[in-house]
């Protein structure tokens, strides 16, 4: 089963300054930064694959913490994963997924608007529950 991959920056280095993680990218161009209040919602929906970059969607969670909540199309039950920050974010195609901000919290999408446009299946929560029962 296709899922998210969700994995926690790797910590390299930490003093009275603060700290310090790397991550890899492999994408390049303009990418979104986005900021968002507890209790607000993003998404609800889902990618075929028709942009590169929403196949898979990759976001970096910078600061906060938020809640993941997906299913597979195949699928009928939603799952809730927590994430905290600094972690990565990897969303496959076909599974629609809805992020929750649980506290104040930014994260960059590796994706620009147009991606978002030409690849995202918008289908709001109560219709995707009602259509899976």
């Amino acid at each position: 089963m296709a899922q998210p991959d969700i994995r926690p920056l790797q910590l390299v280095g930490e003093d009275d300054r603060g700290r310090n993680f790397e991550w890899e990218c492999f994408r390049t161009g303009t990418f979104i930064l986005c900021y968002r209040n507890a209790g607000s919602s993003s998404g609800q929906h889902y990618h075929q694959g028709n942009s590169d970059y929403k196949n898979p969607e990759i976001l970096y969670l910078l600061s906060g913490m938020a809640e993941l909540h997906w299913c597979p199309l195949s699928e009928s039950e939603i799952r809730v994963d927590t994430v905290t920050a600094p972690a990565r974010v990897e969303i496959p195609v076909n599974i629609w997924h809805q992020l929750i901000a649980v506290t104040d919290c930014s994260f960059m999408e590796l994706n620009t608007m147009d991606d978002v446009h030409v690849d995202s299946v918008r289908i709001w929560r109560e219709d995707f529950e009602a259509g899976k029962r």
